[in-house]
């Protein structure tokens, strides 16, 4: 049911007859009483949570902030034996049944950023009734062939792990490379020393033990299987630009790797009602991460703009 007299409510969404096999249910929050309705999507290790991972963006005195509007937030659908990946287009599909479970009939604004801006083009392009505006982050109309093949590598990392039992340590060092390809050079250059100090093989540098550090906390949010699904995900995505009508927020970054600075241009350029913000940022595709403090006057100004 709607939220009437409750803050926050996280509510159990069935996932509509032909996608049970992505688990049946899934889980969706509305956040805040009154105000325009906002969606926000992260990448495919964020939640329903919107106010703990986008921290910067999400949450009391912030750019989204849930005094002032209802912020809506899911839990994507996966396959958890990590033999299947829905596409973008049925993820949209399980959105429009968390909306619906909701009882909000379209939201004002979609702001979604990596996977989950794939997401929200493909709602726009296949339910145009549940949405009247986008700003989408750090995300484009179809997989860079350079990036699908790094996410595959890092799938076959999981897999083999998980057939020798070791899927945990495997799913850590997918993790690591991931976030090699989500960073920049510089940053890293900035921040570590290149090389190892010991004669063993296998001895540890600065950069490797930040990422295995980093590898093991996505424990805490990530399965292998879950992985192997929602990382299939991206690459299955494919939208027609051309065919999404609402207006749309476009913001990259000139440092991504995983979504370089020309497919973000080539996005907005197709879209028919673009307005496009292309950030310098030392962060690569984690700038809608790291650099809310320029993102949010312009999801800001957009959202007041409607």
């Amino acid at each position: 049911m709607p939220i009437a007299t409750q803050e926050i409510e996280d509510i159990e969404v069935a996932l509509p007859a032909p996608l049970a096999r992505y688990g049946g249910t899934t889980k969706a929050r509305l956040h805040g009483r009154r105000g325009p309705v906002v969606v926000a999507l992260g990448g495919i290790s964020a939640d329903r949570r919107v106010c703990d991972w986008w921290r910067g963006l999400a949450g009391s005195g912030r750019t989204l902030d849930p005094e002032c509007l209802r912020l809506v937030g899911l839990d994507f659908a996966a396959d958890l034996a990590g033999a299947l990946a829905p596409s973008t287009a049925e993820q949209a599909e399980v959105l429009a049944a968390a909306l619906d479970a909701l009882g909000i009939e379209a939201a004002d604004l979609l702001v979604g950023a990596s996977y989950g801006g794939m997401v929200g083009l493909a709602l726009a392009g296949r339910r145009p009734e549940l949405v009247r505006r986008l700003a989408i982050l750090c995300a484009p109309a179809a997989p860079h062939p350079a990036a699908t093949a790094m996410r595959e590598l890092q799938r076959r990392t999981v897999a083999m792990g998980l057939a020798l039992g070791s899927g945990a340590e495997a799913l850590s060092i997918a993790r690591g490379l991931a976030m090699t390809t989500y960073r920049t050079p510089e940053e890293f250059a900035e921040r570590f020393d290149g090389g190892i100090a010991e004669a063993g093989a296998l001895a540890t540098s600065a950069p490797g033990a930040y990422l295995r550090a980093r590898g093991d906390a996505y424990q805490a949010v990530m399965t292998p299987e879950r992985f192997l699904s929602l990382s299939a995900s991206i690459d299955r995505h494919r939208v027609d630009p051309a065919a999404i009508r609402q207006p749309t927020l476009v913001i990259g970054a000139r440092s991504d790797r995983l979504v370089p600075p020309e497919q973000v241009e080539a996005l907005a350029a197709a879209l028919p009602d673009a307005e496009l913000h292309l950030l310098d940022s030392r962060y690569g595709h984690d700038s809608f991460l790291k650099e809310t403090a320029r993102i949010g006057p312009l999801v800001a100004g957009f959202l007041a703009a409607a």
